[in-house]
């Protein structure tokens, strides 16, 4: 008579205890759980979900998916064995993984302290996405068709010389300026604030994204192309602001002959407060500002109902109220 699945939930102050290790759990549900620092050696769990709990370290563990996300763990040991999923975002202390990890879907978005990867990893779906102290990839890692995402991982410097995925975020990535002849990529790329000039040849037709907006090549890598009839013409409301801040606010003001709905001064010079009615999108509403250090002018979007030059300058450094925005200098 076949057994039935052990499916346990742990209260915020409970620990599961040493001798439970030989119980092989379908699943072990440990949200928020704060009492427990570790786990017992050589558990098995089909599922273990510990998000926003306090384990710091798990070194002896089988496991089909493990969900560990804003979690306090520190190390994930080589003795952890996961066959398909590992999520284990926002874990701001982790900073080893095991050697030789096989699962299908790792997901470690936005963990800080994450320097290296460990040798031997073949997943389908990797996410780093926000991992903003990774230095590299690792030479060997194996990527298995799926989705590669190194969003604002500005340190990464390269991509893997080979390898193969549907979908590739380098998104804020400006030290990646080349994707290598043997890395493929089958449907997009993403390459705002990439080093990426343009596409190579062995990656034409694929699409091109801008953060997560559909783009063509003239807008992600020819933006001194587009027209001010064709960006007003645009009405996609998102494709539409990539292409206003491809093209420059600066610019587009001056070509699209922007109202202006305020002037004053102030230590920098002459502040203005100018205005252009988009199609089925709010009105585009910018501030235009100096330094007063350098004298650079710099061209500032603010929210449609901003009425003049010091509540728009006010609401750049957080304040909306403009009374309670009172700079002794400004910089």
């Amino acid at each position: 008579m076949a057994r039935a699945p052990v499916r346990r939930a742990l209260g915020p102050r409970e620990r599961l205890l040493d001798h439970q290790a030989g119980t092989a759990f379908d699943r072990l549900d440990m949200t928020g759980n704060e009492a427990a620092r570790t786990l017992p050696a050589g558990l098995v769990c089909h599922r273990l979900l510990a998000p926003e709990s306090r384990l710091e370290r798990l070194d002896e563990l089988a496991c089909r998916e493990l969900v560990v996300d804003g979690s306090a763990v520190e190390r994930i040991g080589d003795g952890v064995r996961v066959d398909y999923r590992l999520s284990a975002r926002a874990c701001h202390r982790l900073k080893a993984l095991p050697a030789g990890l096989r699962a299908g879907i790792v997901d470690l978005g936005d963990c800080l302290a994450l320097e290296t990867l460990p040798p031997g990893l073949s997943p389908a779906f990797l996410d780093l996405g926000g991992c903003t102290a990774l230095e590299r990839l690792p030479d060997d890692l194996a990527l298995r068709g799926g989705r590669l995402n190194l969003r604002d991982c500005a340190l990464i410097e390269a991509l893997p010389a080979r390898g193969r995925v549907a979908q590739l975020d380098i998104a804020g990535c400006g030290r990646i300026d080349r994707v290598p002849e043997g890395f493929r990529v089958t449907s997009w790329i993403d390459v705002a604030g990439s080093g990426l000039t343009a596409l190579p040849a062995h990656l034409a037709g694929i699409g091109l994204r801008w953060r997560g907006v559909p783009v063509d090549a003239r807008i992600a890598f020819r933006p001194h192309e587009l027209g001010i009839a064709e960006i007003l013409g645009e009405r996609n409301a998102e494709r539409r602001r990539v292409m206003l801040e491809r093209f420059g606010f600066e610019a587009f003001m001056a070509a699209a002959e922007a109202e202006l709905l305020d002037a004053d001064r102030d230590p920098g010079g002459e502040r203005k407060l100018l205005r252009v009615i988009l199609e089925n999108d709010e009105p585009l509403v910018c501030v235009s500002v100096a330094c007063p250090s350098t004298g650079r002018r710099y061209f500032l979007r603010v929210p449609p109902h901003v009425a003049t030059c010091r509540q728009a300058v006010a609401w750049t450094a957080g304040f909306d109220d403009p009374a309670d925005y009172a700079p002794l200098v400004e910089t």
